[in-house]
């Protein structure tokens, strides 16, 4: 075969490659809704497995394990969504009442301006920037959390009997994968590797958001609750999650507070995510997560656009199972070097 009809061939499979890729993610993006849910049920399996697992060496059976693990849960859960959901009037009054307040501080900070002959106003410059609209965004997104964990409640039996068939899956990938020990080894590989990362971000975001709580409690700041909540969950988006995460409570804390519990309030998430964010999270994911940083927030960006928020939160674990199925087929692993960390 000439050089130009091998060339033909590369350039045509390039393109019925793209084309798969193409009509697969415009699949993943119809369905994305079942998909979500599917997806939720399944991260959430794999991060409790560990903690069933433990459970049951304490002598306590796998199913009674499962009941009371869920319980405590589903209990945790509701009382979540009682106190979001409770919070969410007057925090949407409070973002009405941003601009106006916003706007006395600025007439009354203007005032030594005005003396010396600047006409610069207050509906000027809120007409430039108006930080009520970060609030408004805060509440929006505290709503979609909302959502979030009630659909949580909708795949809590998906988790419950993913978990009791657990030890079934594993016996069968066993018979099925017993003539391909390499191939059942790379299974557990995976799975190995995304249940660690999972389970060190959640156990981290979890220490995230009860610091975060429990310092806006202590500044005795409003809706700590939920800016905690809040940063639990965008702590799992990496590179501007925790800044985020920040926004919210810092503008509620110097319009409404003051600017001297403002500086506290940054400060204290300055050292939460300097602490927390940058030496433990890197120290106990970053050397085991093969990922590279414009991989990371390239699939924020994929992720995002095809499953909404939960692919956002979720684009770390799933572009790790991509990467790791990459490697073991045929052909993709040029492509897994290209998404790792490594030169």
């Amino acid at each position: 075969m000439s050089r130009p009809d091998i060339s033909r061939d590369i350039w045509l499979r390039s393109m019925v490659i793209l084309a798969c890729l193409v009509i697969v993610m415009m699949g993943i993006r119809l369905a994305s809704s079942t998909i979500v849910v599917m997806l939720l049920a399944l991260f959430l399996a794999i991060v409790l497995e560990p903690v069933i697992v433990l459970l049951s060496r304490l002598w306590l059976p796998r199913l009674a394990a499962i009941a009371l693990l869920s319980a405590g849960l589903l209990i945790a859960l509701l009382l979540t969504l009682m106190q979001i959901i409770g919070s969410l009037p007057e925090l949407t009054q409070m973002s009405i009442q941003m601009r106006n307040v916003l706007a006395e501080h600025l007439t009354t900070g203007l005032e030594p301006l005005t003396r010396l002959g600047l006409t610069l106003t207050s509906d000027e410059l809120m007409a430039l920037v108006d930080p009520g609209q970060l609030l408004r965004m805060a509440t929006r997104t505290v709503g979609r959390i909302s959502d979030i964990l009630s659909a949580v409640l909708v795949v809590f039996l998906m988790v419950v009997f993913m978990l009791i068939e657990v030890p079934a899956l594993t016996a069968k990938s066993q018979r099925l994968l017993h003539h391909s020990p390499a191939g059942l080894a790379a299974i557990r590989y995976g799975l190995s590797s995304v249940t660690r990362y999972l389970a060190l971000k959640t156990l981290i975001s979890l220490l995230i958001g009860l610091t975060v709580w429990g310092t806006l409690l202590v500044l005795t700041i409003k809706f700590a609750f939920i800016w905690g909540v809040l940063a639990f969950l965008l702590n799992f988006i990496p590179v501007v999650g925790s800044v985020i995460a920040a926004i919210p409570p810092l503008v509620q804390t110097f319009v409404f507070n003051g600017i001297g519990a403002g500086v506290l309030v940054l400060l204290a998430f300055v050292l939460i995510n300097l602490i927390l964010g940058c030496l433990l999270d890197p120290y106990l994911i970053g050397r085991k997560l093969d990922l590279s940083t414009s991989t990371v927030v390239i699939s924020l960006l994929v992720w995002g656009g095809l499953l909404g928020i939960t692919g956002v939160l979720l684009a770390v674990p799933l572009t790790l199972s991509v990467k790791l199925t990459l490697e073991h087929i045929s052909g993709g692993e040029k492509l897994a070097i290209l998404l790792g960390s490594k030169a």
